[in-house]
């Protein structure tokens, strides 16, 4: 705690050495990680099956996540950092140890040591990356190891390993607003730039340049001309207060996986478009919706839309894959168990896997319920 009689290099050195121990904390956690992992796979060479040692092993990450509040994914990427650097490069590792760098400085290290392909460039990498990160920013440690990978590691096969990488995807915010990222090829990626700015300086009107950048990629996306929508529509799960549509109140509408919520107008406004399918999922006067049973082993399209809109997730404690891309799994076996709301639950492929295989049941661990009620 600071006081009057402080000097201000005093709160300098304190600030100093909390880092460190913070440091020194998350390299205890990751070793820590490690070696659960590998318990787990000692433990997973009783089955003969390679597919469930596999599958064995790879639910340590699931058991950690429950322990972290991470996702499973996230903590299966924090492993594999981790592993990656303490296998490849010791006195990196050993730095981390030390406090010197921190987590977030390991994982761009381990990123860039996965393109690493030969041990003399693991080498070389490691004798003078450690020093380097425990003295710069994270911004400088990342165009340090970009310059090393061009140098070093850069290849045609290289190229078009990255290239294949090329996804697009959604980071929910507030007030219905979203990011769009795509992780393109950097020609493609500057001609887009380059095209939108191009077209929106051709507008007058008064919308910043940011503004009309974003509404033409949107309306070229959308296949909009004119204000008419000629593209197809997806599928968006939302749930939505019957009162907010009628105006009576401003309650938002909700994404079935709970990642996002809309604005009362903004959901009457998409009500209004062209193209717009509606479910009816029948609610008790609570919002709790009514259980259905179907006397048929795999559920109907009705029902399965009522399970993915009760869970909003797959049902692990820690995965937040959305039910609609998730199976549902009858917790009860078939025959024995009805196709039902109360027998029924959203669980990816994964987790669907792990307790098919009867490697570790996921009701071992307490099952969140469906949609949070916040």
């Amino acid at each position: 705690m600071s006081t009057a009689t402080d000097t201000g290099q005093a709160i300098l050195d304190r600030i100093a050495a909390r880092q460190v121990v913070r440091a020194q904390l998350e390299a205890q956690d990751a070793a820590d990680m490690l070696a659960f992992q590998d318990l787990r796979r000692v433990e997973a060479e009783r089955h003969a099956d390679p597919r469930v040692r596999e599958m064995e092993t790879s639910f340590a990450a699931d058991e950690i996540s429950v322990i972290t509040h991470e996702p499973p994914r996230t903590v299966q990427m924090r492993l594999a950092d981790a592993r990656r650097v303490r296998n490849k490069l010791p006195q990196t590792w050993a730095a981390f140890c030390e406090g010197r760098i921190d987590a977030f400085r390991i994982r761009l290290i381990a990123s860039a040591t996965a393109k690493v392909t030969t041990i003399e460039n693991h080498i070389h990498l490691d004798a003078i990356i450690g020093d380097y990160a425990a003295t710069h920013t994270t911004a400088q440690l990342k165009a340090k190891l970009n310059r090393f990978i061009a140098r070093w590691e850069t290849s045609d096969a290289a190229v078009e390993e990255e290239r294949s990488k090329r996804s697009v995807w959604v980071n929910h915010q507030d007030d219905g607003m979203s990011f769009l990222t795509a992780y393109v090829p950097t020609p493609d990626a500057l001609f887009i730039d380059a095209l939108l700015t191009e077209r929106a300086k051709a507008i007058s009107d008064d919308r910043t340049l940011d503004q009309r950048r974003a509404d033409l990629l949107i309306e070229q996306m959308r296949g909009t001309t004119d204000g008419h929508t000629t593209s197809s529509r997806a599928v968006i799960g939302i749930t939505v207060p019957v009162t907010s549509l009628a105006g009576l109140d401003n309650l938002p509408g909700e994404s079935f996986d709970g990642t996002f919520a809309l604005p009362a107008q903004m959901v009457r406004d998409m009500t209004a478009e062209p193209g717009t399918l509606w479910f009816r999922i029948l609610t008790d006067p609570t919002g709790k919706i009514l259980d259905t049973t179907e006397p048929r082993p795999f559920p109907s399209d009705a029902l399965r839309t009522t399970i993915q809109a009760r869970d909003g997730t797959c049902r692990f404690p820690t995965c937040t894959r959305p039910a609609m891309e998730s199976d549902l799994d009858h917790q009860i076996p078939r025959p024995h168990g009805p196709t039902n709301g109360h027998n029924l639950r959203a669980l990816c492929r994964r987790h669907h896997n792990i307790k098919t295989m009867q490697i570790a049941e996921p009701t071992n661990y307490k099952m969140r319920d469906g949609r949070d009620a916040s």
